[in-house]
Parts: C-alpha cells; structure tokens; sequence
C-alpha cells in the first residue's frame, strides 16, 4: 500500500469518526458487548480483564458522550473541553468547591482553568431549556449504549420511581427557581429536582431529571417525567412517597395508566378507616375529593398498622400478602440510594446563588451516575456472566478511574 492510499484511508476513517460524532452514532458499541467469562481464570487475571473492562467504559464515555457537553467554549480557548470535563469529575469526586478544586486539580495535573474560567463558561447558559436540552443528547447516547447491549430489554416491564431531591439554598427566597420546604440545617429554601428512576436491582437508572420551580404543580411533573419514561420503556409500577398522596398526583397517575404504590397520609378519614379495619384487609372505592382508589391495611413486623394507596386489586388473602407488599414498596429506597450517590460521588460543591451552575452541576452528576451504573453492569456481565445487585466497582472508584483516561488513546 503505497503513502497516498494510506493517507486516504486516514482521511476517510477520520471523516467517518467525526460524523459519527456529530450525529452519535455509535460505531465502538462492541466495548459493550458482554464477554463470556473465562472459565478458570485466575483472581489476578480477573482483575486485570476488571481493570481492562473499566477503561474501555471511561474512555468511550470520554470519546462518546463528551463531545455533546456545550461548555461555549471560542475556537481560541485557552484550555480544551476535556480539561472543564475533568475538572468537574474531580470537582464531584473529591466534593469540592471550584476555588479550592481547580488549585488541587492544577498540582496533580499541571494546567487547569481556575475557578472564575470555569463558572464563567457555565453561566453563559441563560436559558434552563437550552441547558436541558444540551444535556439530553448526551443522556440519549448513554441511553443508547445501554440498549444496544442489551443491558435493558425493551420487552420486558421495569419498575420506576418518582422522587424529588432537594439542594439547600441559603440567600433571598425570591430568587429564581428557589421553592420553600421544611426547616432544616438553617434555611426553609432549596432548589428541587424530580427524577424518575428504574429501581431494579443493580440497575438503578436515572431515565430523566427534570428543575422543579415554585409554580410548577405535580401533574406537569409527572406528566414530563412518565412521558418521557414510556418512550423508552413498558413501566411495570410506580412507587411514590406519601407526598404524592393527593388528589392532583393519583388522577395524573390514572389518566397515564399507570399502577402505583404509595404510603397514604394519615389524614382523619384514613385514620378511621385503619380503626375500622382489620390487618391484613384491601378497603376499596376510598376516595380523595372524587378521586377513588384502594387503601392497603397490613401490619408490619412490630404489629403496627401500615396504609399504602394503590389503583391496584390486592386480595389480602393471598399467603405472605403483607411480606410481599413491605418487599414490593422497599423498591422505592432503590432511588433514594441513586440520590445519595449522584450528591456525595458525582456533584461539585457550590455556594453559588446562581441557579444554572447549580443546574449545570446537577445534570452532569446525573450523567456521570448513569455512566457508572453502565460501566458496572456491563463489568457485571464480562466477568460474572450475570447482573449482581452489589456492584463490582465503586462510584468513586469509577470517577476516578475517568479522571486517568485519554478518550483518544
């Protein structure tokens, strides 16, 4: 093969890399793709195929999934895209704030953006649907590795759940975005975003998260999120917290034809319908301002009464039948636990007021959780041939090993 030929093969492989790219095509699928496990092998061979497997995920998520994060950087930028990226995983990863971040991120790696480049760049977003909508193509692509591996079978029903987190805000209450909540570590003011996760075991996917204002009702929110969800999924049931027992949420629920299992409140007609009512017993026809549904009395190990709402018919002759219900509900700790994650593993430190770095923040801690679950059940079917409900490897672990990685080598 001459030199002018082999020049144009680079050229043409180059061009078909860059579309890719551009239209995120995802021509490297085949790091997904599980690998029977070797029989036999040995502890130190399995780490290795472990160590191997780990950075083949960070770098397609680097050469994948980094080109769509818009960070309106000029074409004569001083530091490159990828330099921002891994400062923010450093950020999250070590839980810390831009100022002091960028001057540790700079002894490690000898050049980096300081905190006011940074935060300079993220604040020329000025419009939280453009911010979304940046950051839903990345989300698409993770999404799409996902399925391409089989790792979520579009035949088969999932079990979601809906919750709001909270990130505290302290300044002045009339501030863009900030909603009241309960007193708590000083302040009765947060920003709140909805999520909807799938909470199956070892595969607890953040499918989409949504900023949550003080003017928007429950029925937008859990419009947006099953929507979205449904286009990506047959959802099994959705479990909720007692803060969707109203009347606005459960009628949203049955127009989406949506199952649900929730706790009820404890409100004085609930109450007297729990005095009533033997444990384990189904009270069908409940209503809320007209809006019916089934309460579910069962006692829980200490002999206390629980009451759970649902649309769902229970028969509370069924053997177990409050075993099953504690088990069903306990599902919904599963995104409770992706929350915990994303903000101790993933999220940078802030004291900003300004709500689209703190938007910024957010959305890219969602990404990078989602990425690490990713990495760790395909980790789970290279090398056990099965999805685990521990995890073989770490979220800090994971981050860190994305801070080492050069997408191009």
């Amino acid at each position: 093969m001459d030199n002018q030929t082999k020049e144009l093969i680079d050229f043409i492989a180059a061009k078909i890399e860059e579309i890719s790219e551009k239209f995120g095509i995802l021509l490297d699928i085949k790091t997904l793709e599980p690998e029977k496990p070797k029989k036999g092998t040995k502890e130190r061979n399995q780490h290795l195929q472990k160590d191997k497997k780990s950075k083949e995920i960070c770098r397609l998520f680097k050469k994948r999934v980094s080109p769509f994060i818009d960070l309106h950087l000029g074409k004569n930028a001083t530091y490159k895209k990828n330099v921002f990226i891994d400062l923010m995983i450093h950020l999250g990863v070590h839980q810390d704030f831009a100022e002091d971040g960028s001057k540790m991120f700079k002894l490690d790696n000898g050049i980096c953006p300081n905190a006011d480049t940074l935060l300079y760049h993220l604040k020329k977003y000025n419009d939280i649907r453009e911010l979304q909508r940046m950051y839903n193509t990345p989300s698409e692509i993770i999404w799409e590795m996902a399925r391409k591996a089989n790792i979520f079978n579009i035949k088969k029903r999932f079990d979601v759940a809906i919750d709001y987190t909270e990130w505290f805000y302290y300044g002045n209450r009339k501030a863009k975005m900030v909603v009241a909540k309960k007193p708590e570590k000083g302040t009765a003011s947060c920003y709140k975003f909805a999520t909807i996760n799938i909470v199956e075991g070892g595969k607890r996917f953040t499918l989409y998260a949504v900023p949550v204002s003080g003017i928007d009702n429950k029925e937008s929110v859990l419009t947006q999120l099953i929507s979205y969800a449904k286009n990506r999924i047959k959802i099994n049931r959705i479990y909720l917290d007692r803060g969707f027992f109203d009347s606005v949420s459960i009628n949203t629920l049955n127009k989406l034809h949506q199952k649900f299992l929730m706790p009820a409140i404890r409100s004085y007609y609930v109450k007297r319908v729990m005095e009533l009512s033997p444990a384990p017993s189904v009270v069908k026809g409940f209503t809320i301002r007209n809006v019916r549904l089934n309460l579910v009395i069962v006692n829980d190990k200490n002999g206390e009464k629980r009451v759970f709402a649902t649309n769902e018919e229970f028969d509370e002759n069924d053997v177990g039948f409050a075993n099953r219900l504690f088990m069903l509900y306990s599902k919904r700790w599963g995104i409770e636990t992706s929350f915990r994650v994303i903000k101790h593993s993933f999220m940078p430190k802030t004291t900003s007021k300004n709500y689209i770095i703190r938007l910024f923040y957010f959305l890219f801690s969602v990404l990078l959780y989602n990425l690490w679950i990713l990495a760790d059940v395909f980790l789970c079917l290279s090398l056990a041939g099965m999805v685990m409900k521990t995890h073989i490897m770490t979220a800090q672990k994971f981050g860190k090993l994305l801070l080492i990685i050069d997408p191009g080598g």
